[in-house]
């Protein structure tokens, strides 16, 4: 999660943006500048797709209906549009791209602030939706309280997402259901045994799989570039809140206010080095995280947690149960003839399944309930719901924005799939033997060689930006994808612009678990009253299987993927 704040400047935009990744971005800055001179049109009703460059000129604002984008009733104060912006800031000849935002305005309009703009990362997510129907997003009704009421929220959607114009559209919903089904995209990497095999033989084992990855990879960047033609030549990466944030605060540190980056990616690893090693960074936390799910599922014990079998039994007994699990499913994939879809699930399924589900604490309890019902023998709802994940997660925008933002092929050799396979063995070995090839699950990276687009302009660094406000930067103890050691390493770039503070608790971002601290701190920070650096903040209920959580509301299908 990423915030920042500064009024609006008259100042165009010097070097094309590139941004990266998290569940949750808020920014506070005018980074997209409506240019004096420009022009606002109002729209009642509609979504200006087919205007795209009639009539129309870098800056311009349309207004339209927010019923053109929603079912659900739109909350008052909130009006949607479009704001056009140049595809290329290189070439004004390229025309334009149509970028679509939803504003919450402030409450208290008499002593407004400034503007907060917003986007959920993925790539992928919708910062539109999140403004027209926040209850989609867990926690994330808590953002405006946060803030305060004396700014404006905007949630955007980054190029080629959602209502922004042109989108990244290679293959229909039905389309990739079909593509995906029954290969590694949707079944995940299958392997054996990781805690005790060999690295000779996870080698073997996966060097199959990456070569059917590569070539699915290959195909699907031979279709986007059939269907969209030069639409992608011009997309530019902009995702990932925390390093949305560290490119704005690098690239134009004299238009920043107060920056907050939550769940810190680094940029470094972003701009330099290709996506299939970013694991053995990014799961440093991921085996702690997932001891710590196994420790509160023993405390709960079988009344509140699925995967208990008996009070006060040894955590380290359910982890071994679901290690067999997991090894058994890697030999004998499990035939399922029956229910939405006829299929089978695999150790690579199951576990990327797992994987997912330790990044959010508060649905521990209904993830217990969905692995305990399939070490019962009941596997179907598990199945079910993964497949799902697997088909609805899979945007081809990732791609586009992080294969548009990886180095050129005569900069560096593209993996082959021993290559790919051995890194994921170094993951494997040295970082997280449960989780070192789960992340693909969530996290479809990987072959870049075969897409035909580069962004203009790279930004690669420095990261070393001086700040008139220091900018916050939060990390939780226990973060699966996203470690405390992330944010550290932005703090130690920047140790006299920025605010170091860490929340005690597992879970993808600060927003993964409540916290008054981490609340009050924030709050404080956008009224002006900056926290102590190093503060540690506890989360209010540690107890992560607690009798709210198994009836708290935050059902699976609402599950917001990055």
């Amino acid at each position: 999660m990423g915030f920042v704040t500064s009024d609006l400047q008259e100042t165009q935009p010097k070097r094309l943006l590139k941004f990266f990744w998290l569940v949750l971005a808020l920014l506070v800055l005018g980074f997209v500048h409506v240019h004096q001179g420009s022009k606002w049109y109002v729209f009642t009703t509609g979504w200006p797709d087919s205007t795209l460059g009639r009539g129309y000129s870098a800056g311009d604002v349309v207004f339209t209906s927010c019923a053109a984008l929603t079912d659900k009733p739109v909350p008052r104060d909130v009006d949607c549009g479009v704001i056009f912006v140049p595809k290329n800031y290189f070439d004004k000849h390229a025309g334009l791209s149509g970028i679509a935002f939803a504003r919450r305005k402030s409450e208290n309009k008499i002593q407004k602030k400034g503007t907060v703009f917003l986007n959920p990362g993925g790539p992928g997510g919708s910062g539109v939706l999140e403004v027209l129907a926040p209850e989609k997003m867990w926690g994330q009704h808590r953002i405006p309280t946060m803030i305060g009421p004396n700014y404006d929220v905007i949630g955007f959607d980054i190029r080629g997402v959602a209502f922004t114009r042109p989108k990244t559209e290679c293959l229909n919903e039905d389309e990739k259901a079909l593509f995906h089904a029954n290969t590694v995209l949707e079944q995940g990497f299958t392997v054996s045994n990781p805690l005790n095999a060999s690295k000779d033989a996870l080698k073997a084992e996966l060097v199959p799989q990456y070569r059917q990855f590569l070539a699915l990879k290959q195909v699907q960047s031979q279709i986007c570039a059939e269907r969209m033609g030069d639409e992608l030549n011009h997309f530019f990466g902009a995702s990932y809140g925390t390093i949305l944030g560290s490119y704005l605060v690098n690239m134009f540190p004299e238009r920043i206010g107060r920056v907050v980056i939550d769940g810190v990616a680094t940029p470094d690893l972003w701009s330099t080095t290709l996506n299939h090693k970013w694991p053995h960074k990014w799961l440093v936390d991921a085996e702690a995280t997932f001891e710590r799910f196994l420790r509160d599922c023993a405390a709960a014990g079988p009344s509140r947690c699925a995967l208990a079998q008996f009070p006060n039994q040894p955590w380290d007994h359910i982890r071994d149960r679901i290690d067999a699990y997991f090894d058994d499913l890697a030999l004998h994939p499990l035939p399922l003839p029956s229910g939405s879809r006829p299929g089978y699930l695999t150790s690579g399924l199951a576990r990327s399944t797992l994987y997912i589900g330790i990044e959010i604490p508060k649905l521990w309890p209904k993830w217990a309930s969905l692995f305990g019902g399939a070490l019962s023998g009941d596997a179907r709802p598990l199945y079910d719901f993964a497949i799902r994940q697997a088909i609805g997660g899979y945007d081809y925008a990732r791609t586009a924005v992080s294969c548009a933002d990886a180095p050129e092929s005569n900069d560096v050799d593209f993996p082959t799939p021993e290559d790919l396979a051995e890194e994921a063995v170094r993951t494997i070995s040295e970082v997280s033997p449960r989780f070192g090839v789960s992340i693909e699950f969530s996290e479809p990276d990987g072959g870049c060689q075969f897409w035909p687009y580069r962004s203009p302009g790279r930004f690669s660094g420095p990261w070393n930006a001086t700040l008139a406000t220091p900018m916050l930067i939060v990390s939780n103890t226990l973060d699966p994808i996203t470690p405390k050691a992330n944010g550290l390493w932005v703090h130690e770039q920047m140790p006299n612009s920025s605010l170091m503070l860490i929340q005690d608790g597992p879970g993808h971002t600060a927003m993964s678990m409540d916290s008054a601290c981490t609340f009050e701190a924030i709050h404080n920070y956008f009224a002006g009253i900056l926290p102590r650096n190093g503060t540690v903040c506890l989360v209010d209920e540690p107890d992560t299987f607690s009798e709210e959580g198994l009836s708290d509301g935050y059902a699976l299908d609402r599950l917001i993927k990055r």
